[in-house]
């Protein structure tokens, strides 16, 4: 039942509201699912046969062993996901059970037996934030989010650390805060989330220096007896580790969106130290990958609040796009991508501009291979931070102008990069309406080749619907006479693909 509720909500959108008061309370009943201890008590009290699920915690420094069905889980699970979708697909619509909703998931937060089905309840929580806001619910939007904070905040400061249930609070605290919007947070409350989050890194990197030494000690008592000295077995820690500091940084995403003035005061300045120590000598790949994330999230939601700073990072930004490593090159080329945007890059600009477009014509010239697909997502970023500059800063690099247009043009369309694909397609459809004369060429000798990379990539993950839209008026606008001139280049795959184009829009125009 919860499945095909779920399947004719999406269907039908808000028409599906008159379905919600007959379904929604049998939904959220399965929510009350909660696993049980395992004691002399209990043990008599499940079924013979019956497939069940167990797992220990610790509590009040005590090990409690947990039982619960297996299929209880599945029913919760699935009820938390016939409501995500009910609050994703019904957005504003949703409003009215909100309330009803958010008491119902509360038990969930304390669910300990999977984090995929607390990750559930916090990211539907979110949602109902989402939700609110949309509504224009200010006020149940603020108080959704401080009764969030007031349950998961204090499981942060447990003496007993469960990186995996920490990691998931973690993303909690991001979605919600994201979904809130801006003026939610004082100043003392971003503070606080600041300082939280910065403190759990911190002791996240002191577990991992303690554990290399540990690792150091052991290895040498082993080579010491003359015994075998055995491979390390830390990656999966360790990766669980990466993925919780990663998690905590990302809670200040949304702090810099919303509330970049409070963050400014309250928290600048202790990122920007992170940031150092994070490339600090010795530092691993791990570490600056992760100062870049922060230094992304710097630019894109700090504007002219963080220029004043670029000198403690934007030289780590320019080094990083010709790194070796492609984890590395894609968030630097993606930093620079936003940082072109502001009039004070123009110092940098023609340097970077010439480092791009090595960096796209190294990839485009690289095999279709799919250990290449990271190169090329780095290319797709590059690409990004090349035409910003010359939208943004032509004058500086006028001497090499037309070269870059040049690599920008050659280096399309995106291979990888959805997000990117959907910018750059977007800039280049913009570009072509305007009859920009760099893009077009001397006598429009480039549109051919420009309308086949839109043509290719026309209702794709690599444009947006309004792109889409465009290509298919622009199509129109040229006449079937032009079409048919600049076609006589094409594939066969590219000529079907500008006819079903054509036919798109003229379908639409007559609707």
């Amino acid at each position: 039942m919860m499945a095909a509720s779920e399947r004719i909500c999406a269907t039908m959108k808000e028409d599906f509201v008159p379905f919600v008061p007959h379904i929604l309370p049998g939904v959220l009943e399965k929510l009350n699912l909660a696993p049980r201890e395992l004691n002399t008590d209990s043990v008599d009290n499940f079924e013979d046969g019956g497939e069940v699920n167990l797992t220990m915690t610790h509590e009040n420094g005590k090990m409690k062993v947990l039982i619960m069905y297996s299929s209880e889980i599945q029913d919760l699970k699935a009820a938390l996901e016939c409501v995500h979708t009910f609050v994703e697909e019904l957005g504003r619509a949703y409003a009215p059970f909100v309330a009803q909703t958010a008491q119902a998931l509360l038990p969930v937060f304390e669910f300990s037996m999977a984090e995929e089905i607390r990750d559930l309840s916090f990211e539907t929580w979110g949602q109902l934030c989402g939700c609110a806001r949309q509504d224009g619910k200010v006020q149940v939007v603020s108080e959704l989010v401080l009764e969030f904070l007031k349950r998961v905040l204090p499981k942060f400061e447990s003496d007993e650390v469960d990186v995996l249930a920490l990691k998931t609070r973690a993303d909690g605290v991001t979605t919600c805060l994201k979904k809130a919007g801006p003026g939610i947070l004082s100043a003392e409350q971003v503070q606080h989330l600041c300082k939280m989050s910065l403190k759990l890194v911190g002791e996240s990197l002191q577990r991992r220096a303690e554990g290399a030494k540990d690792r150091k000690a052991q290895r040498a008592a082993e080579m010491a007896a003359g015994d075998a000295v055995e491979e390390d077995d830390d990656d999966e820690d360790e990766g669980e580790e990466q993925s919780l500091r990663v998690g905590l940084c990302e809670v200040v995403g949304p702090i810099m969106q919303h509330h970049p003035d409070h963050f400014a005061t309250q928290g600048l300045a202790d990122y920007l130290a992170l940031v150092q120590k994070l490339v600090e000598a010795g530092a691993g790949i791990d570490d600056r990958k992760l100062a870049l994330f922060v230094i992304c999230d710097f630019l894109e939601h700090l504007g002219p609040r963080v220029t004043a700073h670029w000198g403690q990072f934007m030289p780590l930004l320019l080094e990083d796009i010709v790194n070796k490593d492609a984890e590395l090159r894609q968030p630097a080329c993606y930093g620079l991508s936003i940082a072109a945007k502001d009039p004070a890059f123009a110092a940098l600009a023609a340097q970077a501009a010439e480092t791009l477009a090595r960096v796209v014509t190294d990839a485009r010239g690289r095999s279709k291979k799919k250990s290449e697909r990271m190169a090329q997502a780095c290319a797709d970023n590059a690409l990004s931070a090349l035409v910003e500059i010359l939208l943004n800063h032509g004058q500086v690099v006028a001497a090499s102008q037309a070269q870059l247009w040049s690599v920008w043009l050659a280096g399309l369309p995106c291979q990888e990069d959805e997000q990117e694909g959907a910018k750059n397609h977007g800039i280049l459809l913009r570009l072509l309406q305007q009859e920009r004369a760099e893009v077009v060429g001397e006598g429009g000798q480039n549109v051919p080749k420009i309308l086949g990379v839109l043509v290719d990539v026309y209702k794709t993950d690599m444009v947006d619907e309004e792109t889409s839209k465009g290509i298919g008026q622009l199509a129109i606008r040229l006449g079937e006479a032009r079409l048919e001139q600049m076609a006589s280049s094409y594939t066969d795959k590219q000529k079907k693909k500008l006819l079903r184009v054509v036919r798109d829009a003229q379908s639409q125009a007559s609707a």
